[in-house]
């Protein structure tokens, strides 16, 4: 049986590479996202990460996740919407593996997704 891997951000740029990687490898994906891919090679769901309570749902059963999801770069929204919505969403990433004793997470970030220097 294949190990089911989520990818948050899975419908961006990196996260469909990923998304593309995993399944040639013969990953079970699951791309969780606020909007779909325009590629859609893995099933869909929509999830908002800031909630937690949505967190811990989409990573209940699986064997790891894979965090990319965030606001990529300064300048898409203010820079205290993109600190808020990038920190919130990966320590509810975090705090959702934590508990639920995944054993597996991997996270790629940039400094451009705190939004600009302070």
């Amino acid at each position: 049986m294949s190990k089911k891997i989520v990818v948050t951000g899975g419908s961006g740029k990196a996260g469909r590479a990923v998304v593309k990687d995993l399944l040639e490898h013969g990953y079970d994906v699951l791309n969780v996202d606020l909007a779909p891919s325009r590629e859609p090679l893995a099933p869909y769901l929509k999830v908002d990460l800031t909630d937690l309570g949505q967190a811990f749902e989409v990573l209940q059963g699986i064997d790891a996740v894979v965090h990319l999801a965030a606001i990529p770069a300064p300048g898409l929204q203010t820079e205290e919407t993109t600190f808020r919505i990038n920190m919130a969403s990966t320590y509810n990433i975090f705090s959702a593996a934590t508990s639920l004793g995944l054993e597996r997470v991997v996270w790629a970030s940039s400094e451009t997704t705190l939004g600009l220097p302070f």
